[in-house]
């Protein structure tokens, strides 16, 4: 039977497992997978005490900081930029903006760049060694890691599992066509296309259109489903759709492509309804998969279920001295949740007992305006059997929002009768900024009450959350309901 440690295992059993490999090979924590779970579960490891190997095969900082959050985050900041200047003459301002395609992706793997050099830097500052290579179970204390033709093997007390995602490839698209690409070509290509198709008006899919549309592209959005994100509240739906039209993009919803073609001057989509659509560049955003096919999990004895490697409140899988965390263990594919799922399991492997239940997650969608959301919407606790309440306050009697010219959003608060905070949706500037301090709450059981007690500065955008706690106790200020 293979030999599983545990933090009760006696010191000479320890001992005389070690003896087998060289001690350069034997580490207390080692972590498959370089991302925001993976990295940061290796330092917190390695600010406990531990020896720690972290195995990656591309670049530190994963999905999120190379294909992902980061580089999307520096394009909508420049495009902010740019629509803010296309705007300019409301603010009584005056002058002409150009784009330079090659400058505006220079400057966004920039960004990346400098941030993974920091990564590298911290590893290396606390001791964490960094093994290049493809790494795979080999059993419950044994990782194989494969770089190129060689392969070798360590072996750790405990092991987490950081594996992360890859886009979804639907067959229909002629993927060896360049201009065909996911999200992770887009994000890292060299220059603008002049037109573009995105498939999928999912949150990427949505940020990725608002990008372009306000640098002047040619955008259309097709979308299976009828609405834009339609994880969301309806009313968010209504808000991206109009925001992406005020900049010119085209929403197609309820449409489904049947066909995609790569021609000499563009790649074009036939529809269901037979109307065909042409691009220079077609965008594929219809969600990622999780990367648990190729990491041993067979040889070691983990179970998967439903695509994803389940774990409890300490993120343990089956096999009591491996961990999992991240995209690979949560349906909910957030950097923050990867985050966080890596310090829970490295203080667990590492002898210092923690738990979460993961069920307080803010998420936020950087279109502009921006979205974000925390806790239950009305219609989930509907389906909870929760009497819920909700308030809002728009930001249409914000004085922050007019002073900034950005008045399509709202804020709205959901609790139970008694006040205990439920949930919120906010839309609007820096709503993602915003959303926090209801997470907070939500966490630690606070009651709208508590919100409406305490001092907000003014003005800000934050204080929207002071409004919309007013009107749910009935007494609101700056509006009439």
């Amino acid at each position: 039977m293979p030999l599983i440690l545990t933090g009760e295992t006696p010191v000479l059993l320890q001992t005389a497992w070690k003896q087998f490999m060289p001690d350069e090979n034997i580490y207390d924590v080692a972590v498959i997978g370089g991302g925001p779970g993976g990295y940061v579960a290796a330092l917190r490891a390695a600010l406990r005490g531990a020896k720690v190997a972290l195995v990656e095969k591309n670049l530190l900082g994963g999905t999120c900081l190379n294909v992902g959050c980061i580089p999307s985050k520096a394009m909508l900041r420049a495009s902010e930029l740019c629509w803010s200047a296309r705007k300019a003459g409301e603010f009584g301002l005056t002058g002409s903006l150009g784009v330079d395609g090659p400058a505006f992706m220079a400057r966004v793997g920039k960004t990346v760049g400098i941030l993974r050099k920091g990564i590298e830097g911290l590893l290396k500052a606390r001791n964490v060694d960094v093994v290049a290579g493809r790494g795979k179970l080999a059993g419950p204390n044994s990782i194989e890691v494969e770089s190129g033709t060689t392969k070798q093997q360590i072996r750790a007390k405990s092991i987490i599992l950081a594996a992360g995602s890859r886009p979804a490839r639907s067959a229909i698209f002629p993927w060896d066509d360049a201009r065909v690409q996911t999200t992770d070509e887009a994000l890292t290509a060299t220059d603008l296309p002049q037109s573009v198709l995105i498939v999928g008006g999912g949150v990427i899919g949505c940020e990725l259109a608002t990008v372009f549309s306000e640098l002047g592209i040619t955008t259309t959005v097709i979308e299976m489903l009828d609405r834009l994100v339609s994880v969301l509240d309806e009313d968010v739906s209504r808000v991206i759709t109009r925001s992406l039209q005020k900049r010119s993009a085209t929403v197609l919803t309820g449409a489904r492509i049947v066909a995609c073609e790569a021609k000499d001057d563009a790649i074009t989509c036939r529809l269901e309804d037979s109307q065909v659509l042409a691009a220079q560049r077609v965008i594929v955003a219809v969600g990622r998969k999780p990367n648990i096919d190729d990491l041993g999990l067979e040889a070691a004895g983990v179970k998967t279920d439903g695509g994803i490697i389940p774990v409890d409140d300490r993120c343990r899988t089956n096999v009591e001295n491996i961990y999992a965390v991240g995209d690979i263990a949560e349906r909910l594919q957030y950097a923050h949740l990867a985050h966080r799922m890596g310090i829970v399991a490295a203080d667990n492997a590492t002898g210092q007992p923690a738990r979460d239940d993961r069920s307080v997650v803010p998420a936020g969608m950087y279109t502009h305006p921006e979205v974000a959301t925390v806790g239950l919407t009305q219609s989930q606790a509907t389906q909870k059997g929760i009497q819920a309440k909700a308030a809002a306050f728009p930001y249409q009697a914000s004085g922050m929002a007019r002073a900034h010219g950005e008045t399509d959003g709202s804020i709205k608060l959901l609790a139970a009768p008694d006040g205990l905070l439920l949930g919120a949706t906010v839309i609007g500037p820096h709503a993602t900024d915003v959303i926090q301090e209801i997470a907070l709450a939500i966490r630690h059981k606070m009651k709208v009450a508590d919100v409406a007690e305490t001092i907000h500065a003014h003005p800000t955008f934050c204080e929207g959350l002071l409004e919309a706690a007013d009107a749910w106790l009935g007494l609101p200020i700056h509006t009439l309901k």
